[in-house]
């Protein structure tokens, strides 16, 4: 039988106490999803390969449930802003939730038919994810962003069809003010 538990997290920092795992990203490893791969690369060099995000989770053995925190770095890459990975659920019946406790940016979304849709991500917004849509974080801020998210342990994550062929808008830095444009490279 589960028992309840108390799970602590600070909205300031994104530790989850306890916590079940942890993960980071650093921006070698997003590689693939960055326009310009040469300010990519000088970034990598020159700044020691940063943190992009890191992902803290707490997850409880026979629980349907799933939660934690994504923490992100301010920065951009060329005119793009640190993004996560993007993906689809590989339970197209699941969606999620992403609930903002600091800093500022976009959560893109893509349905599978084409249509793209912004929740705007500030301090105490509540983001629905609907089920089988594509979802990537944006900071869009000059702090870091962090957000709790929850979903079904079964909802699963399939990075591989962004990856393949990107989302079809990006969110860039133009002029000094966010803005957002097709993705040149998106491949139907």
């Amino acid at each position: 039988m589960l028992l309840p538990e108390a799970v602590l997290i600070n909205g300031q920092t994104g530790s989850v106490s306890p916590e079940t795992g942890r993960y980071t990203k650093r921006l070698s490893d997003l590689r693939q999803i960055f326009q310009d791969r040469t300010a990519l690369e000088t970034i990598v060099s020159e700044r020691n390969d940063p943190i992009v995000y890191e992902v803290v989770e707490y997850k409880k053995e026979g629980s349907d449930l799933f939660f934690g925190t994504t923490t992100m770095e301010p920065g951009t890459v060329g005119d793009e802003f640190f993004m996560t990975r993007g993906h689809f659920h590989k339970r197209r019946d699941m969606g999620e939730i992403y609930y903002t406790q600091s800093g500022h940016g976009i959560l893109l979304l893509e349905s599978r038919d084409g249509q793209s849709e912004i929740v705007r991500m500030d301090p105490g917004v509540c983001a629905f994810i609907p089920p089988d849509w594509a979802h990537r974080s944006i900071n869009t801020g000059g702090e870091k962003l962090i957000f709790v998210w929850a979903c079904n342990v079964e909802a699963g994550n399939d990075y591989g069809e962004i990856l393949q062929r990107g989302m079809r808008k990006l969110v860039i830095r133009r002029n000094g003010r966010e803005e957002i444009i097709d993705n040149p490279r998106f491949a139907e």
